[in-house]
């Protein structure tokens, strides 16, 4: 028999791969004609649906107050909608794996923030992570080998910054007292309407979306948002969120090999020594969870899915 803790693991392992997938999906709908604003406003439209239907057949509380309410749409609009929008536009001039792995710089960008925020020290191994990410990032902005957009890197790394701002705003202490599942009910929803609202005062809504286009659409939503979302919940119930933040640094390394193995993009030597830095960076501060306000911090990493997922 499996026990909890393994049975945790491969739960939210299998999240960060669904979740690793959202390059796939993405760029298979961007061939079909979709933009961005409007790929999202199905996404989370169709999510939306999803989270609540789960919410029914669990009977889990959606009602929230008028103060939960109002970070919640706050969140919302920095932690989904231009976290998401950012990050889809990338996959438009990058590789699906440089935009993943660029994108998941937030947990050093958090350490800066959480340094000025939550006055945490800046220790020897916090220091060494953000060294490596930084000479990682810099390698990807060097001349030499295959050519890399500097657009598409810098809306990577822009995605990243206003996660690590979702992530500190997430340590309000009152949206604490909601179900991760309300809140991603509510932020699925709201960021739905925030995308249609876009898409309807640019007068730029698809309303005649091809049936290929709503194949990938609706995986996407299922996949990569509404059951990666429910799988990383349920896991980290039983491996806790520091292992569950650990684990999660799969996700980037699915998106590299999707590229590659997918959409043939071409590694050279200089792009995968950046990626493993970064990904190295990443992999001591997630590690670093012993200290408790740090722990709060990663804690609230957990509706990582409920932004872009």
């Amino acid at each position: 028999m499996i026990g909890t803790q393994t049975k945790g693991t491969i739960m939210v392992l299998l999240s960060a791969v669904f979740f690793g997938l959202l390059p796939f999906f993405a760029i298979k709908t961007y061939a079909e004609g979709f933009d961005v604003s409007n790929l999202l406003l199905y996404r989370f439209s169709f999510a939306f649906v999803l989270i609540g239907l789960f919410c029914i057949y669990k009977k889990i509380s959606i009602r929230i107050n008028k103060k939960q309410f109002f970070l919640l749409l706050i969140l919302a609009f920095v932690g989904t909608m231009m976290t998401t929008y950012t990050l889809f536009l990338s996959y438009q001039y990058i590789s699906s794996g440089l935009a993943s792995t660029l994108h998941f710089v937030y947990p050093i960008i958090t350490i800066v923030f959480a340094g000025i925020v939550y006055k945490e020290k800046f220790t020897l191994k916090k220091l060494t992570a953000l060294f490596l990410s930084i000479v990682g990032i810099a390698l990807l902005s060097l001349g030499g080998g295959a050519a890399i957009n500097a657009t598409g890197v810098l809306w990577a790394l822009v995605s990243g910054l206003f996660y690590a701002i979702y992530i500190l705003c997430m340590a309000n202490p009152e949206l604490r007292k909601i179900s991760p599942y309300s809140v991603a009910f509510w932020i699925f929803g709201i960021s739905a309407i925030l995308f249609f609202g876009k898409c309807f005062f640019t007068n730029n809504i698809n309303t005649n979306p091809g049936i290929l286009s709503i194949f990938y659409i609706v995986n996407l939503s299922f996949w990569s948002t509404f059951l990666s979302v429910v799988l990383f919940y349920m896991g980290m119930k039983h491996t806790g969120p520091g292992n569950a933040s650990l684990l999660s640094t799969l996700e980037p390394l699915t998106g590299v090999m999707v590229g590659v193995f997918v959409f043939n993009d071409v590694m050279d030597l200089k792009s995968s020594l950046a990626i493993l830095l970064i990904l190295t960076s990443v992999f001591m501060v997630m590690q670093n969870n012993k200290k408790p306000n740090y722990r709060m911090l990663f804690i609230k990493l957990t509706p990582r899915r409920l932004r872009r997922a």
